[in-house]
């Protein structure tokens, strides 16, 4: 069958939810749920603390633009942007506490939760150092390269330093520095900058060495990587590292031929798409919506022709399952088959779903989840990664996300054969820490799916006439 990989853990969850989009819990919720439908045990491998070096970050990303991002100040600066340090922190990790005492008697001073970002950064600190296993064996090298890009010096002395330095507000709105690298607006500087970047984008990376397997088929998941938006030098659309362009340079590196890159976000892949547009062995394929005023406004078809191996398909308002099954069997289904790859790495971002925030498109989880299973068994032979995104339902996302990986599970594990959890449109979600969240959501899994939520079916602005024309372009392409 299958060799199969996850990076997840309450340590990386906590984490990546330091990202202010997520809404405090976006990835807590979604490791939670993983663990209630007791799927990560299938796992061949499960990744727990992952990081990476900035020396890994220069491979896509200028060095300008890592010695901002990377400030170590940013890592000690307590209140940025007036935030409350701790509040959100706390929440989830004495309710995650309260729940495993009271269920399997772990005490709560053994909870793998932490009450505190200082604490979740003190780990953070203590296990780097300690040299504890990355991508499955002992990374070697200074603490400092994973904190800070100038190499290595005494922190203490660095700190002596810095006390005595005129104090400056590292994220002041009129900074031009800031401006100039993207960090403010919709990518703010926030605590724990630094780590935030080194375990989510060290998550993504640790999947490299699987993915470049060649020994058995591998399919490998970062649920919290996906950050499409990051440019070389600029933070950009909640996206500070581009972990995918990071990824498949590493997978290149590794001596990975052909990589085929498929975006299913809302938001176009416009990040990746510049990474590498003029690469004869990377292709870059997006479904996004495309309208005046909607970020990042790229993606046009048009933009298919400045590139060597570039496949927009923007769609309008309203895009639902039966118009996306159309565009892989007729469109993305023959792009990535006539650039043959090795690997084939999907960004499956969730905000297209219907019952996101954003209430653009009318997909369903069973609808994406199924175009997402159609790429990966058209390509026996291509070891996959797939990555999260967008996403801005934190419970919704959660649900997606636990039912492809139910998906990939049941039809690529050598050993899964538990009966389906998800047959029912009664079905509820099992008891775990969070469960209480759902609550107003009647704890019913297809609560989104069920008429008579709180979904709404939207007016579909995809025409026939504007999904043939999608085709034939790109079956005009590849006759060429």
């Amino acid at each position: 069958m299958v060799y199969l990989v996850i990076s997840t853990s309450p340590f990386q969850c906590q984490v990546s939810d330091l990202l202010p989009c997520n809404n405090n819990g976006k990835s807590s919720l979604l490791h939670t749920m993983l663990e209630a439908y007791d799927l990560l045990r299938h796992f061949d491998q499960i990744i727990e603390l992952p990081t990476c070096s900035a020396t890994d970050l220069r491979q896509f990303h200028s060095k300008d633009y890592l010695d901002h991002l990377l400030n170590p100040r940013f890592n000690d600066q307590a209140n940025l942007n007036g935030e409350d340090e701790d509040h959100n922190v706390q929440a989830i990790a004495e309710r995650a506490a309260d729940w495993l005492e009271m269920k399997t008697n772990l005490p709560k001073d053994n909870s793998p939760w932490f009450d505190s970002k200082t604490k979740l950064y003190q780990y953070y600190l203590k296990n780097a150092q300690a040299g504890l296993e990355v991508e499955g064996r002992k990374r070697r090298g200074l603490l400092r390269d994973l904190l800070d890009p100038e190499g290595p010096e005494s922190r203490v002395e660095e700190e002596e330093e810095e006390e005595e330095e005129e104090e400056e507000d590292i994220n002041s709105k009129n900074s031009l520095e800031m401006l100039k690298y993207g960090l403010s607006h919709d990518c703010p500087v926030f605590r724990y900058l630094p780590m935030y970047c080194h375990v989510v984008t060290g998550a993504t990376l640790a999947l490299a060495k699987n993915a470049s397997s060649q020994r058995e088929r591998t399919i490998s998941i970062n649920w919290d990587g996906g950050r499409h938006h990051a440019l070389k030098s600029k933070a950009s659309g909640f996206c500070y590292v581009n972990d995918i362009a990071l990824l498949i340079t590493k997978l290149r590196r590794l001596g990975i031929g052909a990589v085929s890159y498929v975006d299913f976000d809302l938001h176009h892949g416009d990040g990746v798409e510049r990474a590498f547009q003029y690469s004869a062995n990377v292709q870059t394929i997006s479904v996004h919506l495309l309208e005046p005023g909607f970020f990042p406004g790229s993606g046009f078809l048009k933009d298919t022709l400045r590139g060597k191996n570039i496949v927009n398909l923007p769609v309008l308002h309203g895009f639902d399952d039966s118009i996306l099954e159309e565009l892989v069997r007729r469109v993305i289904l023959p792009s990535v088959r006539s650039h043959n790859p090795k690997v084939i790495v999907i960004q499956c971002g969730a905000d297209g779903l219907m019952g996101d925030k954003f209430a653009e498109w009318q997909l369903t989880i069973r609808g994406l989840a199924e175009n997402i299973l159609t790429i990966i068994r058209n390509f026996p032979n291509a070891n996959i990664v797939l990555l999260g995104g967008g996403g801005y339902n934190e419970k919704l996302a959660s649900r997606f996300y636990t039912f492809l990986t139910w998906k990939v599970l049941s039809e690529f594990s050598y050993e899964y054969r538990s009966p389906s959890p998800f047959d029912n449109l009664e079905d509820v979600i099992p008891d775990h820490e969070f469960l209480e969240l759902y609550k107003d959501e009647f704890y019913k899994f297809w609560y989104y799916d069920t008429e008579g939520c709180q979904t709404t079916f939207l007016k579909n602005d995809n025409t026939d006439a504007r999904m043939e024309k999608l085709v034939q372009f790109y079956d005009a392409q590849r006759a060429l």
